[in-house]
């Protein structure tokens, strides 16, 4: 923190411009300039640096020769909010305007906002219009038509505006604000309360609560400056999501998120994990050192039950995690997470990994790459999830080989994938380096056995589940002409699929329910008879050369599934090589339809449904991550043993 000297503080100004910043080295300069250039001269502006890892406070320091400039730095990163609280605690003018150090003000900005503030009596917020998204000006976020009724419009943001998901049906950005300072118990929600995109919206919403009438400014004066790493993208946007925000931040064990964002996968980080909160000294005597590398899907907490066994873990995560992906810090556990930043390397060699376990998805195949190219001499197993199409559309197939033919043990998520990568590489694999275990498996602790009554029994109807993507699901009217409900779960799943669950909920059988946590999955989804899987019609035949991903594909919910105990539904593909069909073959689980009322044929003979779901229930242990691990384990030691000739490690 730069200190202030209070002797030579300025007299109280008419407008506080708060900045808050945060690893925005590349955009605060142009900040700044805007705002000295600015029309209107009694201002004061209050830097508040977030905990800047970069050049951010040597970029400030010649600015603070002008006295109306003041820099206060926070110890650690504590998020949006807690900087806009700690900012307008420091600010002194009559009014607040907002000034984020990726935005930028237009000369007339400050201005235009204080000539109309102060117009009428009883306007409590000036609001300039904005240029945003590269090249849209507007007013507003939702456009011309809020003005004069903004109130309607931040309660009631348009469902189907264009620009909705971009936003979180927000009104105002924080640039083209400006407010009278005092309004009692109005303040900025902290990151301790909540995470989401709508933090701006649920402020303004306060203010106008608390009587502070809104006016339009009448001229585009500022712009909001819509880029990768911009809080709104991070949180929201289709590059973002909670992994990446954590890493972003710098938000690492023990600190516990409510990731509520307008879009994306929802979830109170301590409701679902704060069970897994608990520290031990690891590894214990036997225990391995296991270096993660990459990223865990869906399912993260699963890599516990290495902690749960006695073995270490480290974690060299992914630097853009997509948004329904895990990449460590994580809040739980004991994760020495490993920075890839110039130094990782050497890092890597202190933890001194036994093994290097490299995962999961095409994403993941840079950092294995950098793994391999930095000759750690540490035995790697690579465990791939992903369908190697993808690999191959993204130019990543001379990548994914190599790693195949380097890497010192593969584990494949199913017998089918095995052997078309052993066609498709020809002599490549050892069958003596191979596994073969689901990449994405649930945790067991949410296999419990708190069953739930089924609707069925209740009113002699079909109840069947999709809790996710709907994938082949269609035409609906033809489900529900077969006499079959869906009861659909997911709240961005509904938004993903607007029309589809408009069609299904005006037939009557089409049930929308919000995203279930897995501590719910027992209790909430085995009242259904049976699961969609995704239905697709094969066309492989017997020959694996024809597969496609549909064929070859585990879907993540598979293990909801198998915890709440419910059969699976799919198409009958018999004549095909289908991963899902053989599994669900090998424990008698699955319903296997020609067409709809062939699947409520099936459904209704209560004597095999019965069967189906007791042999779920019997099975449905062997689709948790930790039934296998000491078998995964088992593995790694005999891949240290062959890449050592010895037993060291083990």
């Amino acid at each position: 923190m730069i200190a202030e000297d209070p002797a030579s503080a300025p007299r109280s100004p008419r407008v506080s411009v708060l900045m808050p910043t945060f690893r925005q080295a590349a955009f605060i300069r142009r900040a700044l300039e805007s705002l000295r250039a600015q029309s209107f001269a009694d201002w004061e502006l209050i830097v508040v640096d977030d905990g800047s890892p970069d050049e951010t406070a040597g970029i400030i320091a010649p600015y603070l020769a002008d006295p109306r400039v003041r820099y206060h730095r926070l110890g650690r990163n504590r998020g949006l909010g807690a900087a806009l609280n700690v900012a307008t605690g420091l600010a002194r003018g009559r009014y607040l305007a907002y000034l984020p150090s990726d935005d930028l003000y237009y000369p007339d900005h400050l201005a235009r906002l204080v000539a109309t503030i102060e117009a009428r009596p009883g306007i409590g917020l000036a609001y300039g219009g904005l240029r945003w998204d590269g090249h849209r000006g507007d007013p507003t976020l939702q456009g011309a038509g809020a003005i004069g009724r903004e109130a309607e419009a931040l309660a009631n943001p348009p469902s189907f505006d264009q620009h909705a998901p971009l936003t979180g049906g927000n009104l105002f950005a924080l640039v083209q604000v400006l407010h009278r300072r005092d309004w009692p118990g109005v303040r900025w929600a902290e990151r301790e309360e909540v995470v989401s995109d709508r933090l701006e919206a649920d402020f303004w919403r306060s203010l106008l609560g608390a009587g502070a009438r809104p006016a339009y400014g009448g001229a585009i004066t500022c712009e909001w400056v819509w880029h990768d790493d911009g809080r709104t993208r991070i949180v929201a946007g289709s590059t973002g999501g909670l992994a990446r925000y954590r890493a972003h931040y710098g938000v690492g064990r023990g600190e516990w998120l409510n990731w509520q964002p307008t879009r994306g996968v929802q979830v109170d980080e301590r409701a679902r994990w704060g069970r897994f909160g608990r520290h031990r000294a690891l590894p214990e005597p036997g225990g391995l050192k296991i270096m993660l590398a990459g990223e865990l899907g869906f399912n993260p907490e699963r890599v516990l039950a290495f902690e749960e066994a006695g073995h270490a873990l480290s974690g060299l995560w992914i630097a853009r995690p997509e948004p329904w992906d895990a990449a460590g810090p994580f809040p739980w556990g004991n994760i020495v997470d490993i920075p890839l930043d110039r130094q990782w390397a050497d890092r890597v060699r202190a933890f001194a990994p036994d093994v290097i376990y490299a995962l999961l998805n095409w994403q993941a195949l840079p950092v294995i790459e950098a793994v391999l190219d930095a000759r750690l001499g540490i035995p790697l197993v690579f465990h791939f999830k992903e369908g190697p199409f993808i690999c191959l559309e993204k130019g990543l197939w001379p990548l994914l080989t190599r790693v195949l033919r380097e890497s010192d043990g593969q584990i494949f998520i199913n017998d089918e994938m095995a052997a078309w990568f052993a066609l498709a590489t020809d002599g490549v694999l050892d069958p003596e380096t191979a596994f073969i275990l689901d990449g994405d498996l649930p945790k067991v602790d949410w296999f419990g056995e708190g069953w739930a009554p089924k609707l069925s029994a209740a009113d002699g109807q079909i109840h069947t589940v999709c809790p996710g993507r709907p994938l082949g699901l269609d035409p609906f009217e033809a489900i529900a002409a077969a006499g079959i409900h869906v009861h659909f779960y997911g709240d961005h799943f509904h938004r993903q699929h607007p029309n589809w669950a408009r069609a299904g909920l005006a037939t009557g059988h089409m049930h929308l329910h919000p995203t279930v946590e897995p501590e719910g999955w027992v209790r909430e989804l085995s009242r259904y008879d049976a699961a969609w899987c995704h239905l697709f019609d094969s066309d492989s035949g017997g020959d694996l050369r024809r597969a496609t991903w549909d064929d070859l594909n585990l879907p993540a919910r598979l293990g909801t599934f198998a915890a709440a105990g419910l059969p699976w539904i799919m198409r009958d593909n018999r004549d095909a090589v289908v991963a899902t069909q053989s599994l669900a073959r090998r424990y008698d689980i699955g319903l296997f339809l020609r067409d709809y009322p062939d699947l409520a044929a099936q459904l209704r003979d209560r004597p095999r449904l019965a069967a189906l779901t007791a042999n779920m229930r019997a099975a449905r242990r062997q689709f948790a991550f930790d039934t296998h691990v000491d078998a995964l384990v088992a593995f790694f030691r005999r891949v240290i043993e062959r890449r050592h000739g010895d037993h060291r490690g083990v």
